[in-house]
């Protein structure tokens, strides 16, 4: 029976590995996503743009198949070289979003099929993987035993799903749907919404001057222009 230590380790690195194979899924299956959302940052020079992505998925891919290999040969050094060269990828990837942000830059994140915007929670997350993947790195390179059995392996395997998931699509879901729509300044009048008709604004009302009271005269007395009566004592 392994230790919790093993157990924490093991989920961490299997985390970091269905991580680096969704990456590297998405840049293979949608291979102008990186370089378009490398071009939007307008960080790197134009000229590097395709060789850094090409890298990028080339590492993410080469990181998945090693990882792999060594988990399931259970090769201690191997698989503490992979989860080495993985924090310092993921570190990479959280000090160029930061930059990216810190500049005032925006744009796609460019990690996934879907179009999701470069901001803070991608910077956390690439933060996020690099830790685990620190500590996948200690737990294999420590006393720490991997999970024996099929029920370990079978925990460890939902443990490392649920959270991979649950990290990979959080800044996809913390993104704030209004976030790109801008406010008019105040007293302009609104758009209409598509498919309806706009309001007309509404007219100022103009003063009405009513004609003065008719008052009857007294007896007695005569009438006065304008209907007032004569002031008597």
């Amino acid at each position: 029976m392994s230790t919790p230590l093993g157990l924490l380790g093991s989920a961490a690195t299997a985390v970091v590995l269905l991580v680096l194979l969704a990456g590297c899924a998405a840049h293979l299956t949608r291979p102008a996503a990186l370089p378009g959302a490398l071009r939007a940052h307008a960080v790197l020079p134009g000229r590097v743009v395709g060789p850094a992505a090409r890298v990028v998925t080339a590492a993410e891919c080469l990181l998945v198949a090693a990882g792999t290999a060594a988990l399931l040969g259970r090769h201690r050094s191997g698989l503490t070289a992979v989860l080495a060269a993985a924090a310092a990828l993921f570190a990479c990837y959280a000090l160029y979003t930061r930059h990216a942000l810190a500049t005032g830059r925006g744009g796609p994140c460019g990690c996934s099929r879907a179009e999701v915007p470069l901001s803070g929670w991608v910077t956390g997350r690439a933060w996020t993987f690099a830790a685990l993947a620190l500590l996948g790195l200690l737990v294999s390179a420590g006393p720490g035993t991997p999970p024996e059995g099929a029920a370990e392996t079978a925990v460890v395997a939902l443990v490392a799903l649920t959270f991979a998931t649950l990290l990979w699509m959080l800044p996809a879901a913390m993104t704030q749907p209004g976030a790109g729509t801008r406010s008019l300044p105040s007293g302009t009048p609104q758009p209409p919404e598509r498919g309806g008709r706009s309001t007309p604004p509404a007219r100022a009302l103009r003063p009405v001057h009513l004609p003065d009271p008719v008052v009857p005269p007294r007896p007695g007395t005569a009438p006065v222009a304008g209907g007032r009566q004569p002031w008597t004592s």
